[in-house]
């Protein structure tokens, strides 16, 4: 149920429900307040999602780190969500920006993220968002599953045209084999192949 539940966080984007309200914490500074400001209103004009900027912004103040801090992090992330937008293209979502800034952090390189993009674009479900994939892949990277390995399956997967759900499964059974002591490269070969060849079983 955690597991699940961490899937969904990420999915509507970290500290969504905190930046509804799009407001800058209290507790900064004047002069770090408006270099905030003037940060996530260029992220706006880029056309970058700035919710996720202005919950790290709350996240760093609720954690006692201080104004300087709390502005690195933030530009930080803003470069981190441009870097995910370039990979992906104009066209996608806030969400799917999002979670491959996660990725990004994860240390997935951004010409995987653009190899999955063009993936999906040659499949049947070319207009499916890559969002849950994106999540998957970020997941398996901070959980220590080498980052190239973990692309090179989710876009595997992704070639097959998987349902969000395996998609989901498949991360947990991985992560499950990992808790279990299987190395990482035979537990991304072995559930990466189960997959692919119920699919080949399924398709007409």
């Amino acid at each position: 149920m955690k597991r699940i539940a961490l899937v969904t966080f990420l999915l509507i984007g970290p500290g969504t429900a905190l930046a509804q309200d799009r407001t800058l914490p209290e507790k900064l500074g004047a002069p770090a307040r408006t270099t905030l400001q003037r940060l996530i209103d260029s992220a706006r004009v880029a056309g970058l999602p700035v919710d996720p900027l202005y919950s790290k912004a709350q996240e760093g103040v609720f954690r006692g780190a201080s104004d300087d801090r709390v502005i690195a992090a933030v530009q930080r992330l803003a470069r981190e969500l441009g870097d995910a937008r370039a990979a992906l293209g104009d066209s996608a979502s806030a969400e799917e920006i999002t979670a491959a800034s996660n990725a990004i952090r994860a240390g997935v390189a951004t010409a995987d993220l653009t190899r999955l993009r063009d993936t999906r674009a040659k499949g049947r479900n070319s207009n499916h968002r890559l969002t849950v994939a994106l999540v998957v892949l970020a997941d398996l990277a901070m959980r220590g599953v080498p980052p190239s390995l973990a692309a090179a399956s989710v876009n595997e997967l992704v070639a097959r045209n998987v349902t969000d759900n395996t998609l989901i499964s498949f991360r947990q059974t991985v992560e499950r084999d990992l808790v279990n002591g299987r190395s990482p490269a035979s537990a991304l070969d072995a559930r990466t192949r189960s997959i692919v060849e119920d699919a080949e079983r399924r398709r007409p």
